[in-house]
């Protein structure tokens, strides 16, 4: 824990960031650019070829660090000389070093091979060159981005980088050096901050929700209880239809629906209005907020007229770091309620609308709603667009709430759309409707992921398709007056300034400064846009979507077993005749599978089909079934979950380190669908698509496969995807064959 004054600290950040901007442009870290030209330069290479040059550039971070300690006060004595170095113990000390060091290694070639084209089941893949260099080069100097002054140089950088995932999302912001620590009063920019993960940034995400929620009823606690505010009983708030009314005139319900943004200027607008130190206000208000008296005092004393816990909605897809946080923060996890969803696992907005006119006719105030950019096992992107939509429509019945875009998995995809074009400082703008046409993503996410920067806050994590070494996650806000909902040092509350002190806002205390500088580099080399991280997005939806066309057409290939994907083939979809569901599966054979990528980019009318197969990201979830001899399907549940569980432990990592008895051709992942947690429309969906006639209530298990190395189609031997097939087709006709005569499947 460090230990030092606030006040000093604070000024010692500001200042901190003032000499920074002194420096000469050409010496200054800064975020922008065009990046790197060659993507190939920049990842390790399956047999890890770009070693040679990490190793140079690794040897010229320790000379770095050499060279400061040998510069820092040369004279002053040290605790080792070369008599110590010859001394036994020493001696024997290093030996004893390289034998541990080396059995350490050893143990660690036992890890999962993350690197490998057969690898495609986990979240996991290759980690940047940028990202491993600027992390050992920022782990050498051991910073912690608590505080400025134990992290000089990464503190800065976490400033860049909070900015540059703010931009990358679509948020405007207030760029470094311009404007830094004043108010805008018409100018609403956001603000992000590295987290450990992305569990972290969705918990500080319902934390700043809740204290959201409550702010306005500890204002006017602050007004009729403190003497500071005394003056102030006058002070007027703008409600959601637009009309301004006296803050203390204002019944409990009103009070916990004021607009998101009027809320956020509440402070600012005491202070110039009846001259009184922001400080201070923030500090009279601070004694009557929920997070200091507690929802007990906050609910009884304050919101008589209230008699529900606030809840958070969230699809029922969702991390399980949302019921986790609601318990935390003594939400409690059943109020963290999930909304079911449809057959492709998205958010169901009838569901959801009906949990919303329950909320509005009980009075159960609504903290925040959940819109999952990417779900981890089922692929799904929920309509945040209509999510929107229908806020404004309860905006007009009275009903505020806001709304938080999960896209720790999907977030990275958003740069897909952002041009290459940094001229607007503030914020990537999208590339042109035609440039999109030529996307591998479908166009109902295309379309949600448009309306990305109009959430108001937002998780991003960087070590998932951002390539960066763990821990790197991310957080986002619109209103940068969120984060400090979400601190205990009440600091001016700036709506577009640029607060050096990141340390003092979220969950948090110490953090790795290397996690800064990881992605700080990395984005350096790989801008978050179509040429840079785009392209590598771009390639792994072309790749998830080569790769779930061939699995699909496996259906039509004579086999004694089929596919059923999550998401299946568009005429399926549409409920179209057996005849043109076989002429479909033709057509993704013949014109998208058994033929080059050139081939299939140049064929608009293939490639117009091709963006829709297939889950909304690079994740593709399907399960297996079997014809019995007679050519009949098979109808047991049991079975069918006996198959996919088979599958899945023929395709995992040992779980035995090292062994190379069991080495698996291809890695997968697995979970399972219950009705609990997913809903009627899904289970029965999929139960009746598997051909199965009993076990009601049982589980479904299913395979994952996700696609994040960009070149699996574009190896210099060609698409590795045929040897995936190969693979598959061969292990599951033998699992196949071991359960129809009872035999086990895998030892």
């Amino acid at each position: 824990m460090l230990h030092t004054d606030k006040k000093h600290a604070i000024e010692f950040a500001h200042k901190l960031l003032k000499n920074h901007l002194a420096q000469p442009d050409e010496k200054r870290i800064k975020l922008k650019g065009s990046g790197a030209e060659s993507i190939e330069a920049l990842f390790p290479g399956t047999r890890g070829d770009n070693f040679i040059y990490m190793q140079e550039l690794m040897l010229l971070a320790l000379q770095g660090n050499i060279d400061s300690r040998k510069n820092y006060f040369p004279n002053d004595p040290d605790y080792l000389d070369k008599e110590i170095q010859k001394s036994q113990p020493f001696i024997d000390t290093m030996v004893m070093m390289g034998l541990e060091y080396d059995k350490l290694i050893n143990q660690l070639k036992g890890s999962g091979a993350f690197f490998s084209m057969r690898t495609i089941g986990h979240m996991l893949w290759d980690t940047t060159l940028p990202g491993i260099l600027g992390y050992f080069a920022a782990l050498l100097y051991n910073q912690n981005n608590v505080a400025a002054e134990a992290s000089p140089v990464t503190t800065i950088m976490e400033m860049y980088v909070g900015n540059e995932l703010c931009k990358l999302l679509g948020y405007k912001i207030n760029p470094i050096g311009a404007g830094d620590f004043q108010l805008l009063d018409n100018q609403v920019t956001g603000w992000g901050h590295i987290t450990c993960d992305g569990s972290v940034a969705n918990l500080e995400g319902l934390w700043m929700a809740r204290n959201l929620k409550f702010y306005p009823v500890s204002v006017k606690a602050a007004i009729e209880n403190d003497p500071v505010l005394a003056n102030c009983k006058s002070f007027q708030v703008t409600l959601l239809n637009g009309k301004s009314v006296s803050l203390l005139a204002l019944d409990d319900w009103s009070l916990v629906n004021l607009p998101i943004d009027e809320i956020l200027k509440i402070p600012n607008k005491i202070a110039a209005q009846y001259q009184i130190d922001i400080t201070t206000v923030s500090n009279a208000i601070a004694n009557y907020t929920v997070q200091n008296i507690g929802y007990h005092d906050i609910l009884t004393k304050y919101l008589p007229g209230i008699f529900h816990t606030p809840v958070s909605l969230c699809s029922a897809t969702r991390h399980y770091s949302w019921p986790k946080g609601a318990a935390i923060l003594g939400i409690g996890a059943s109020n963290m309620i999930s909304i079911p969803v449809d057959k492709k696992a998205r958010m169901d907005l009838t569901a959801f609308t009906a949990m919303l006119d329950n909320c509005l006719q009980k009075k159960i105030p609504v903290m925040n709603v959940v819109a999952i950019i990417g779900t981890t096992e089922e692929s799904a992107v929920d309509p945040l667009k209509d999510v929107l939509a229908i806020r404004e429509t309860y905006r007009k019945k009275g009903m505020e709430f806001a709304i938080h875009a999960d896209a720790a998995w999907g977030g990275y995809y958003k740069t897909m759309l952002n041009s290459s074009d940094e001229s607007n400082p503030s914020h990537f703008t999208h590339i042109s409707e035609k440039a999109m046409v030529a996307l591998p993503m479908s166009a109902y996410v295309t379309e949600q992921y448009k309306v990305l920067q109009m959430a108001d806050s937002i998780t991003i994590d960087p070590h998932k398709s951002g390539y960066v070494p763990y821990p790197a996650g991310g957080l986002c806000y619109r209103n940068s007056a969120m984060r400090n909902l979400v601190s205990f040092t009440a600091p001016v509350v700036y709506h577009g300034g640029v607060d050096p002190t990141v340390g003092v806002y979220g969950v948090e205390g110490s953090k790795p400064g290397a996690a800064a500088s990881a992605v700080y580099f990395s984005h350096k080399m790989i801008r978050p846009n179509t040429d840079g991280y785009g392209k590598i997005s771009g390639d792994c939806y072309f790749n998830a979507k080569r790769l779930y066309a061939a699995l699909v057409c496996l259906n039509i290939a004579q086999l004694p077993f089929f596919i059923v994907p999550l998401v299946p083939i568009p005429a399926i979809q549409q409920g179209l005749s057996p005849a043109d569901i076989q002429k479909q599966y033709e057509f993704i054979r013949d014109r998208i599978v058994n033929v080059s990528n050139e081939t299939l980019v140049a064929d608009t009318e293939a490639f117009a089909l091709f963006k829709e197969l297939g889950g909304d990201q690079t994740i593709i979830t399907y399960m297996y079934n079997f014809y019995n001899n007679d050519g009949s399907v098979n109808s047991d549940m049991a079975k069918v979950n006996a198959l996919n569980d088979a599958i899945y432990r023929a395709f995992s990592f040992s779980d035995k380190p090292g062994d190379t008895e069991h080495i698996p051709e291809i890695v997968v992942t697995s979970s399972s669908f219950t009705r609990g947690n997913y809903g009627n429309v899904l289970m029965d969906d999929l139960r009746e698509r598997l051909g199965v006639t009993n076990g009601y209530d049982d589980a479904i298990n299913f395979i994952i496969s996700t696609i994040m190395n960009p070149w699996l189609t574009n190896t210099a031997q060609g698409s590795f995807i045929p040897s995936l097939i190969e693979i598959i087709t061969r292990n599951v006709n033998t699992i196949v064959a071991n359960i129809k005569s009872g035999q086990p499947s895998v030892s």
